[in-house]
């Protein structure tokens, strides 16, 4: 079994941690990772991430094994039916009229994953040579860097960076992007919040990663510790996961 964590810090300057997310291991001890950043006024982004989430959980811990050929059809129809009772709880609620929450999500195989995303929670895949984004962020600045109006460099300080253009549970239905990807010339997985990545550069994450003595847990909380110094303004969440070769 890979020793998959997840770490979350509410960070310096919010409240209330609105992220969740984790490690679900079902009946055939399969692992299911997931993180989900949330939003939406008076506590409902965490009453939406923390729906998610536990509803991904919930349902994944029932399962047996969800075959490779399965796992698309097992995200989709999942995330579909959560993303329902999101948005009918918000639309019942006054008080969580348009909460939301993102989600990324991975399905994990021997040498495979199957990653689900809706809005800017990432996933990567780390090692020496590259820090992989495996996710697309569904934001209004990733259309300008995808259609070369602004770079990459520029999405970091663009004064719309905040609008996200899919999220669950602000309409009644979303499919996620679905993506598939052989994990063998990698040693982590990362899995992340916006938190994370708005604050250090990719490259100070892949050598955090890479160059860190400790174990995953050492590694994860130094990611914690650097965007905190780097005066992150949001909360931190992530799951690192490391495979062979990778540290444990």
């Amino acid at each position: 079994m890979m020793e998959a964590r997840f770490f979350t810090d509410v960070g310096q300057f919010r409240e209330q941690n609105e992220d969740a997310g984790g490690i679900y291991i079902n009946q055939t001890g399969q692992e299911l990772l997931v993180i989900c950043d949330g939003m939406g006024g008076h506590a409902a982004g965490e009453v939406a991430s923390q729906f998610v989430n536990n509803s991904l959980k919930d349902r994944f811990e029932q399962e047996n094994f969800v075959e490779y050929d399965r796992a698309e059809d097992w995200l989709n129809a999942n995330l579909a039916d959560i993303n329902r009772q999101l948005y009918n709880e918000s639309m019942d609620n006054e008080a969580y009229r348009g909460m939301g929450t993102t989600c990324v999500c991975v399905l994990i195989y021997e040498k495979d994953i199957v990653v689900a995303n809706i809005g800017d929670s990432r996933a990567y895949l780390v090692n020496n040579r590259e820090m992989l984004q495996l996710t697309n962020d569904h934001t209004f600045v990733n259309h300008l860097v995808t259609i070369g109006e602004i770079t990459k460099e520029d999405a970091y300080t663009h004064p719309q960076r905040n609008i996200i253009t899919k999220v669950m549970g602000t309409d009644k239905r979303v499919k996620p992007d679905i993506f598939y990807y052989n994990t063998k010339y990698y040693d982590y997985l990362l899995l992340n919040s916006d938190g994370l990545t708005d604050y250090l550069r990719e490259a100070e994450v892949q050598d955090i990663i890479m160059t860190h003595e400790g174990t995953t847990e050492d590694i994860g909380n130094s990611l914690i510790e650097s965007t905190i110094e780097a005066e992150g303004k949001d909360n931190i969440s992530l799951v690192l996961c490391p495979f062979e070769g990778g540290k444990i």
